[in-house]
């Protein structure tokens, strides 16, 4: 009896490192140009011809022109293994909190407030330990061409050889402020557009969704909650590549903050509010893509591993 226990928990982390494998190499083209967007100081409007970047369309282009198909995917590496690791964290520790709650009645009752708690939890614990990563991964796509980190690797070791340990955790504190309501917000969005979908089709607890309605509420939860932290999202991203500034030459002018609050209130001063929402269409078209994808293949493992 344990040991199916046992089984089916691993069988939950592999299933989540696998979604999150797969998410990732479907949705980079989208994170490319949404850190590209977030990085640029300068207006991104059609008609502001001294910005590198303006549209979606226009950007598109001129990362292909520039720097050929490859550069989609850069920063692709550690990423992946963000991925996979960020995965099978999130997703067995959202599980295993899952369990625990479910013993005290409180939680048991209220079951979109558990679920909230469990995946904001487990979206910190993944976080933390993926950090480095996603700072080397933020500078592999920022950098200039020829310039900067050869790779990941030794991106990691540079970092940590001229910045220490606190560079490979630049922006910590809007990272960990904005996932847990991610995160959270993720898992019960997701779980309530479930139920009503259950609802609506007649579907058991216990039955799995049909793929494509499990598609549309991953989607919809990645839509809900992207747009109540973005501006975290965006300091975060600004954040990491302070102390980069000679390797981004060609990107216009470079982005100096001193903590998450001097960050946010600079890009107020100087971009506006709607600075704060900079990179926001394609964000929130990988959102969507990513929490979809994500869920949808996620349940799928679980039903093909558990079966």
């Amino acid at each position: 009896m344990n040991r199916d226990k046992d089984d089916k928990s691993s069988n939950t982390g592999i299933a989540g490192g696998l979604a999150g494998c797969i998410t990732r190499f479907i949705c980079q083209p989208l994170d490319v140009l949404k850190i590209r967007f977030q990085l640029q100081v300068e207006p991104l409007r059609e008609d502001h011809m001294t910005s590198k970047y303006r549209t979606i369309l226009q950007s598109t282009r001129l990362v292909y022109k520039e720097e050929g198909l490859a550069a989609f995917w850069k920063g692709h590496n550690p990423a992946q293994v963000l991925s996979i690791i960020y995965g099978v964290s999130q997703f067995s520790s959202y599980e295993h909190g899952n369990q625990l709650l479910r013993k005290i009645e409180t939680f048991e009752e209220h079951h979109n407030v558990r679920n909230f708690i469990c995946g904001a939890l487990s979206g910190t614990v993944a976080t933390l330990i993926t950090l480095p990563l996603d700072v080397v991964r933020t500078r592999l796509i920022s950098q200039d061409p020829h310039r900067g980190y050869k790779n990941s690797v030794q991106g990691l070791r540079m970092i940590f050889r001229q910045e220490g340990f606190k560079g490979l955790y630049r922006g910590v504190t809007p990272s960990v402020l904005q996932i847990a309501p991610l995160t959270g917000g993720q898992f019960m969005f997701y779980n309530i557009f479930g139920s009503m979908f259950r609802q609506y089709s007649n579907i058991g607890v216990n039955e799995t969704l049909p793929a494509i309605e499990l598609f549309i509420c991953g989607g919809l939860a990645g839509l809900c909650t992207k747009l109540l932290v973005y501006p975290l999202d965006l300091a975060k991203k600004r954040m990491q590549i302070q102390g980069f500034a000679k390797s981004r030459q060609t990107f216009g002018r470079h982005f100096v903050c001193k903590s998450m609050f001097n960050c946010m209130y600079i890009i107020v001063k100087q971009e506006g509010f709607v600075g704060l929402y900079k990179g926001l269409y394609p964000a929130l078209l990988k959102a969507c893509f990513m929490s979809a994808f994500y869920f949808a293949i996620y349940d799928e493992m679980v039903w093909i591993l558990n079966h």
